[in-house]
């Protein structure tokens, strides 16, 4: 699988043992580029870190951050790729497992705020994976090993195995920048569209960025 983010996004090793290494070596190339981070610089690893961990206890293959902690208004984000199995009920046949995912998937209506939860779902076609369920929104989201609830904008694009491979792959974008829930909405689906499944005879001039074993 690979995926591309804009350049200004960090991508790292996520599994524990080669996490940090891996997130430090990343924030040091970032600082050489742009030296204004420096100060920044101990936030960005603690950052980066922290939701590191969040994506590797839910089984996340890949892993993409933006980090832009000026004073002003710090941006997070995140998107993450994993894979599950497709659900049970899916029926026979190259559509049967994205019927059974949008059956699954259920709409929430908008409520009074705009930072009130709320959730549309809906079919797209990725250029190079063909067609995923999709739901967006605004959700409450629990925190790995933690009791607490944390509001997320979250887009979750679930992409069917090509061929009559059981699997899905869940694209997932999510950001605590709720008053930008339509903006960050239009960058992750900007993302999740460059998303393609990589075969071995595929051409590796086309570079490897964010591929996914």
């Amino acid at each position: 699988m690979n995926i591309l983010v804009p350049s200004s996004w960090y991508e790292f090793d996520i599994h524990p043992a080669t996490r940090d290494e891996s997130i430090r070596e990343v924030v040091r190339e970032r600082v050489r580029e742009r030296p204004e981070l420096a100060d920044s610089r101990t936030a960005l690893i603690r950052t980066l870190t922290r939701t590191a961990d969040e994506a590797w206890q839910t089984g996340v293959l890949y892993f993409g951050a933006l980090a832009d902690l000026s004073d002003e208004a710090p941006l997070t984000a995140s998107l993450t790729i994993a894979v599950l199995e497709a659900d049970d009920r899916a029926d026979d046949g190259p559509d049967g497992n994205l019927a059974a995912l949008v059956a699954a998937l259920k709409p929430v209506a908008a409520g009074r705020r705009p930072t009130d939860p709320w959730r549309r779902i809906k079919l797209v076609e990725l250029p190079d994976a063909g067609s995923a369920a999709r739901s967006e929104g605004i959700d409450d989201i629990e925190l790995p090993d933690d009791d607490r609830m944390v509001r997320m904008v979250l887009m979750q694009t679930f992409v069917p195995f090509p061929g009559g491979d059981p699997r899905v792959a869940v694209i997932s974008g999510a950001t605590s920048q709720l008053a930008l829930a339509e903006p960050m909405l239009e960058l992750f689906d900007g993302i999740t569209e460059t998303f393609r499944f990589v075969y071995a005879d595929d051409d590796p001039s086309a570079g490897s960025a964010g591929r996914v074993s």
